[in-house]
């Protein structure tokens, strides 16, 4: 396209037709050729064609002000798949609408775009500022997350984040470049009010026009003595070899994870961060104005860079797999449900299109992630312009796959096969299509029929299938284990997103009368998938809409919905009280529905014992759809539900949680990781010997990872570390003195010590900065998403110094392997292992939680084989006759039942059930075999009914 680059411009329509070959460039220099004081919103990049940046959506220093270049596209040329060249009026707003962002090579060739330009000042005002790590670089980073998105529309800030060395040492250097649409002394004094962290000074900044502007962004020397000439040279880009990919972020990054990030970069060394302003304008525009959706609710993008120059294959796969490794640490950060990416900043890695068979589901993972919900209308317009999808690439839109039909009937004019065989096929595919329709259908119409009068309007929205635009979103929304995160994972039929009981009521209801088995989501943290996996058809109840929390301080309670976050009911507790808290778990992100209904442990256990300890009421919809309490429901499903787990016997709806009573102020304290040659083993051994019989104040649970240095230590006990961490519910001297007196070989000092409120230790355990606000409690966004396997034991004699020994060698095979060892003791031996369904309480010095993490989903069987091992070697040194196990950590390699005939076997299911529950497993049968006789709440692990002929 090349050599159609024409461009003509009308300054007195304000607007030019350009050719799209034409490079931003040259026409930034048409533009300023005709006036100076007029503009286009498009990238900093003069050599790149307008012709596929106006049709990925096109972005540049004016976006906050003005938006998008395909924001100001008014008009377009395109030849389309039959040859026919068409204007706006004679393609139709459909097809005008999907080119202005929605790629325009799905489409057919855009010969040129009519543009409307904007004004802009005579004189705009540019700087640039740079810190390093040791200038404060991090708190310039962290504030710039919450100005430049929205400070003055006129300004736009570009952040580059750089790993680089100065007096050989590695940093991170922070460069801010920024352009302002007014004078110097204006843009200071705003920043002065708006960013005093950057320290902007009149001396930094450089006042030129425009076009100059654009040379100073594109590098290239400014003045009067260097005319705009250099805009028109198209050979400026110097990378030979690059990578990019990109991202949305919604919330700021933290500043303790924008240190790990620090950490990250500087031991990846290549790749770079742009972090690019969103807000103003952006704001403003919907987000189906165009097929470009990345507007209201970001800060900033992302754009991931990697440049080298030397070529090789090997040099090639190990810059692309930095590149990975960086995205890959950037997922707790940025957007998800999608991960949302640019599409002008093209990446194979996150899909193609095959041209298959299953090409539409192909291009939905890319898709959604480039156009989010306009990808469906993208599709639509596709089917409609281009049914034979002859303008295609790996990344291109695609028609819809109805075209199967019609290329059988093509086939059956044409071709040389049976007629009768291919009218067959196409029978079945219509009466399969119309069968799918049909259960649709009345699904719907069931779900509408029994939900309550005042909310049986609101199916379309609770109620989403595959061809729903939030169907993949929601889905996705909560997997926090991407083993299940892929194509070939079984997804449900349906997904309900109740926002009242009733739509619980009718999901059950309407799904017993399809078949279709039940699964219920809360946070997403399944270990194993249950709760939104099966392989069998299936409707999955996601209650993430059911968040509501009610705090009675004075009667010392809370109502907690099943959807709503540990985060959030902590924050709702510190909201209302710094004298109350729960015991509950250390990850924000878990839902309350599944911690609770599985016990439910956190660094209050030996003080309160487990959540599903305080648990005083509860609201349920049984099998029959009706809303139960404790008192309707009886005391041995109470019973059941606190421990058992909530999915075997209904949907638990809320639970009504007894509060705990904290002081003012709570200590933590972290050790410093010891190596196992510099005193670990021995620390190791005495914690086991005394972590249980700590005061019950006192929780000190032990991490066992594989240190940085084990990949040059000649002896293996140097690479495995063990780290102590401590919440103390007494003050600095009381709990030095006792630990002094059980534990003196940590030599835990006072200085070591912080004190800190109830509710900053939980966002210490969190992984959280203690400074940060409590907000970040409420963002469900921070948790781990990567490839993990996990499972679990109890510990009732110390582990021996040989265990001990084979164990390191064990963990040194995978680095990314860890132990988490949890002191019991304290209120857990005090409590009967029959009070609650979970059982697992005096006896126990601690529990062991396994967890080995991984990036590649083809090493998946590798890492999954390795846990087996590791499980397999310490079966000596746990508990035995049951070899327990905790239900909250699922794990399907100690047995499953076959689910899909409902007829499961009680048998099979006592091989793990006696691990999960020891001997209360038979009593939560019976409650099972009371409550759901026909077995309808099933899962791969759930609780099985008795056989018939047991039953009394």
């Amino acid at each position: 396209m090349f050599n159609l680059r024409s461009i003509s411009v009308d300054i007195d329509e304000e607007s030019a037709w350009v050719g799209a070959g034409a490079t931003l460039g040259e026409l930034y220099y048409k533009i300023w050729e005709n006036s100076k004081v007029h503009g286009f919103p498009a990238g900093v990049c003069p050599t790149v064609g307008v012709g596929g940046h106006l049709s990925g959506g096109g972005y540049g220093n004016m976006l906050r002000k003005y938006g998008l270049s395909v924001d100001y596209v008014v008009d377009a040329k395109i030849v389309d798949v039959q040859g026919n060249t068409l204007d706006r009026k004679a393609m139709g707003e459909d097809l005008f609408w999907a080119i202005r962002g929605g790629g325009g090579a799905s489409f057919g060739v855009i010969l040129s775009y009519k543009i409307k330009l904007v004004t802009v000042p005579a004189k705009v005002t540019v700087f640039k500022i740079e810190k390093t790590l040791e200038e404060n670089a991090t708190d310039m980073v962290f504030r710039w997350q919450f100005v430049a998105p929205t400070t003055d529309n006129n300004l736009f800030m570009r952040m580059f984040l750089q790993p680089v060395t100065r007096k050989n040492n590695q940093t991170i250097r922070a460069s801010i470049m920024a352009m302002y649409l007014g004078d110097s002394n204006t843009l200071v004094s705003l920043l002065a009010q708006d960013f005093p962290e950057l320290g902007l000074k009149i001396e930094n900044c450089i006042e030129m026009s425009w076009i100059d502007s654009a040379h100073w962004w594109a590098s290239l020397k400014t003045g009067t003595n260097n005319p705009p000439d250099a805009l028109l040279d198209r050979k400026l880009d110097s990378a030979k070899f690059l990578k990019r990919k990109s991202n949305y972020v919604s919330k700021p990054i933290p500043k303790y994870s924008l240190n790990l990030l620090w950490k990250t970069m500087m031991e990846l060394g290549k790749p770079e961060l742009v972090f690019n302003a969103y807000g103003g304008r952006m704001n403003e525009i919907a987000a189906s104005e165009t097929p470009f959706p990345h507007r209201a609710g970001n800060l900033f993008k992302i754009q991931y860079s990697v440049n080298w120059e030397e070529a090789g294959t090997e040099i090639e796969n190990n810059y692309i797999s930095q590149m990975r490794s960086l995205h890959s640490f950037m997922t707790p950060f940025v957007s998800n449900n999608p991960r949302s990416a640019y599409f002008s900043y093209r990446d194979l890695d996150i899909g193609i299109n095959h041209n298959g068979k299953d090409r539409c589901n192909e291009s939905k993972i890319y898709g959604e992630k480039y156009f989010k919900g306009n990808f469906d209308r993208l599709v639509k317009v596709k089917t409609m312009v281009d049914p034979q999808n002859f303008f295609r690439n790996e990344q291109s839109i695609p028609p819809l796959p109805t075209l199967l039909t019609k290329a059988l009937v093509w086939l059956l004019q044409f071709a040389k096969v049976e007629t009768m065989l291919l009218l067959l096929i196409l029978v079945f595919i219509s009466l399969h299509q119309v069968a799918s329709d049909s259960v649709q259908e009345s699904f719907f119409q069931c779900f509408s029929s029994h939900s309550s009068q005042n909310h049986s309007n609101q199916t379309s929205k609770v109620v989403l299938t595959s061809n729903t635009s939030d169907y993949s979103f929601v889905l996705q929304s909560s997997i926090r284990n991407r083993r299940f995160l892929n194509t070939s994972t079984p997804k449900p039929e349906f997904i309900v997103t109740p926002i009242h009981t009733s739509h619980i009521q009718s999901a059950i209801i309407c799904s017993r009368k399809h078949g279709f088995q039940i699964r219920v989501r809360s946070g997403g943290h399944d270990y194993e998938g249950l709760s939104y996996v099966a392989d069998v058809p299936f409707v999955m109840i996601d209650l993430f809409n059911l968040m509501s929390i009610n705090i009675d301080i004075q009667n010392g309670f809370a109502w907690v919905e099943s959807g709503a976050i540990l985060g959030e009911l902590y924050y709702k507790i510190a909201e209302k009280s710094n004298l109350h808290g729960f015991p509950a778990g250390t990850c924000s992100t878990v839902g309350v529905g599944g911690h609770i209904s599985g016990g439910g442990f956190g660094t209050l256990l030996r003080k309160y014992g487990l959540a599903a300890d305080n648990i005083i009421d509860a609201k349920m919809v049984d099998v029959n759809g009706k809303v139960l309490n404790r008192e309707s429901m009886g005391e041995d499903l109470f019973w059941a539900i606190r421990g058992g787990g909530g999915a075997s016997f209904g949907v638990i709806v809320s639970w009504k949680v007894r509060l705990v009573a904290v002081p003012e102020t709570v200590t933590v304290f972290r050790s410093v990781p010891y190596t196992m040659e510099l005193g670990g083993t021995k620390l190791l051994q005495k914690w086991q010997n005394v972590a249980d019989k700590l005061h019950e104040d006192i929780f000190l649970h032990a991490v066992l990872d594989v240190s940085d240095s084990s990949s040059s230590a000649s002896n293996y006990s140097t690479s495995v570390q063990v780290q102590f961490l401590c919440l103390s519910l007494l003050g600095v001297e009381k709990l030095s003195s006792l630990m002094q007196h059980s534990f003196p070989e940590l030599g835990l000092k006072p200085q070591n010590c912080t004190e800190m409120t109830w509710i900053q230790s939980v966002l210490y355990f969190a992984g959280f900065s203690t400074k940060e606000s409590s907000d970040v409690l409420l963002d469900r966004s921070t948790q781990f998403k990567g490839f993990f396997k996990a499972k679990s034991d109890y510990v009732v004699e110390p582990i021996p110094e040989a265990g001990l020994e084979g164990l390191y060698k064990m963990l040194i095979e995978e680095q990314t392997s860890m132990m988490i060892l949890t002191p019991y003791g304290g209120k857990m031996s005090e409590i009967s292992e029959s009070e609650i369904a979970f059982p697992h309480r005096k006896g126990n010095l601690y529990k062991i939680q396994y967890l080995v993490t991984w990036d590649d989903e083809d090493e998946t069987d590798k890492y999954i084989r390795w846990m087996r091992r590791l499980y397999g070697y310490m079966t000596p040194y746990v508990s035995k006759n049951p070899r327990a196990a905790y239900f909250n950590y699922r794990d399907l390699d100690l047995g499953k039942i076959n689910n899909n005939s409902g007829n499961t076997s009680y048998e099979q299911a006592k091989v793990w059930g006696f691990k999960y529950f020891k001997r209360n497993f038979n009593r939560l049968v019976h409650v099972k075999t009371a409550i759901d006789p026909s077995n309808v709440f099933r899962n791969e692990q759930s609780i099985p009914v008795f056989p018939s002929q047991l039953r009394k």
